[in-house]
């Protein structure tokens, strides 16, 4: 009997070693495995965009620089200068105007979310007619407000080349800084390089927007590894602070808009360092720690919500159904998928209107963002943290590349499938884009 019970008591000691043995293995595995799948899908979605973007390379229309020379006829390439533009000819062949575009020049100086190509059409006298953005990757409400500002639009017009080249200043557009600026600096850009002047693509910018937003990602930070209690007091004056800046005064929460829009035109580190510092704290340090820093101590639309929540009192919440419970818990993976589906098949969709977070840029917010944030904001206040919990794809991306304590994980599945759509999507392109195309 005695040695019966001493056999027990080593097998339960060398299992209870395997049980602590096998997280410590999984854990980095399982990190190791949501970096890598991550970076591949990121990777994938730039390379597809690359391949897209050299397949078809939007060519100029007559037909939009007849809006600057009414009576253009004909576009005809001029071989002969090193502007590598085009002659704009009447139907009488008479030479009427010129016309370049910005891209592939711009294809590095980012707005908000991407680049944009804008037509420069001038006059038989090499003087500017006028400016208009004929496809932008920037955020489409900030493009649209570009557009409409025609002190803005027409603010070089009458200036020559060799001027253009050498502007300096840009005032950019109220609710629109960074993509107007982005707008003016590809003009000067495509301007120097008609003149063979040496004039660089984007350089490091750093403004007091940037020392904000990384004040602000600290202030996260400070929140929630530093459990000082004189700093934990002013805890909910410093979400305050944080909501007005981040959510009323800049607007620059991460949003799967801007997150793709990085992916497909590279990470704008030199022009806006303090929102790539901020988005590198949001991934970064929960796929360290398992913390989710952004989500509980940043994101202003996760602050409202606690205060929301607070305004219902616990006994007369509804009680979601578990049915229900479990269907909507699905609808931020599917979000997930959706993204992936609209930015490798280049829909015409505005991932903007998926999420409630550009309805905090008041000025630029399209009607269906703001309809997605009045929705969560009365769903959360009924439902605690309801629009984190099972609308936001946004905080699932950052849920899915977490650190956990277990290791692997069921939410493992949502990434791996995530990974195997982004494959099927870039390595079956020769199969599904004939099909599709037909």
């Amino acid at each position: 009997m005695a040695g019966n019970k001493g056999s027990s008591i080593k097998r339960r000691i060398s299992f209870r070693g395997l049980s602590n043995i096998r997280p410590t293995i999984q854990v980095p595995l399982a990190m190791l495995f949501r970096l890598g799948a991550a970076l591949s899908i990121g990777w994938m979605i730039h390379a597809h965009h690359l391949r897209v973007t050299a397949e078809g390379d939007r060519p100029i229309l007559a037909s939009e620089v007849r809006e600057f020379l009414p009576e253009t006829h004909t576009l005809m390439v001029d071989v002969k200068s090193p502007r590598g533009g085009f002659h704009a000819y009447n139907k009488k062949k008479k030479k009427i105007g010129y016309v370049v575009r910005t891209m592939p020049h711009s294809r590095d100086i980012n707005g908000y979310s991407g680049p944009s190509d804008v037509l420069m059409v001038f006059d038989t006298n090499d003087a500017l007619l006028g400016l208009s953005i004929r496809h932008s990757y920037d955020t489409p409400s900030h493009v649209e407000d570009v557009t409409k500002d025609y002190l803005f639009m027409e603010r070089w017009n009458g200036q020559t080349w060799s001027e253009l080249a050498n502007q300096e200043k840009v005032f950019g557009v109220s609710g629109a800084t960074r993509t107007s600026e982005a707008v003016a600096n590809s003009v000067f850009l495509r301007a120097a390089k008609a003149e063979g002047l040496n004039r660089t693509g984007p350089s490091f910018n750093f403004r007091w927007q940037d020392a904000t937003l990384i004040l602000t990602a600290l202030a996260g930070l400070l929140l929630a590894f530093w459990r000082n209690p004189r700093i934990q007091r002013r805890k909910t004056w410093i979400h305050v602070a944080i909501v007005i800046y981040l959510g009323l005064v800049s607007g620059d929460l991460l949003a799967q808009s801007l997150i793709s829009s990085w992916m497909e035109h590279g990470i704008p580190w030199r022009t806006l360092p303090g929102l790539v510092f901020l988005a590198a704290i949001a991934f970064i340090i929960p796929w360290a720690t398992g913390h989710p820093v952004y989500c509980t101590h940043i994101c202003p639309h996760g602050h409202l919500q606690r205060w929301l929540m607070k305004l219902v009192p616990a006994n007369r919440r509804p009680r979601l159904n578990p049915d229900v419970k479990w269907g909507i818990l699905a609808l931020p993976g599917l979000l997930l998928v959706l993204v992936l589906t609209v930015v490798f098949l280049k829909l015409p969709i505005d991932l903007a209107g998926i999420e409630p977070f550009d309805a905090w840029a008041l000025r630029g917010a399209g009607l269906a963002t703001i309809i997605v944030a009045v929705v969560s904001l009365a769903f959360s206040a009924a439902v605690p943290m309801g629009y984190c919990r099972f609308g936001c794809p946004t905080g699932l991306l950052l849920d899915l590349t977490k650190k956990n304590p277990h290791g692997f994980h069921r939410r493992d599945a949502w990434l791996l499938g995530l990974l195997l759509l982004s494959c099927f999507y870039y390595f079956g392109y020769e199969i599904w884009n004939p099909w599709l195309k037909s």
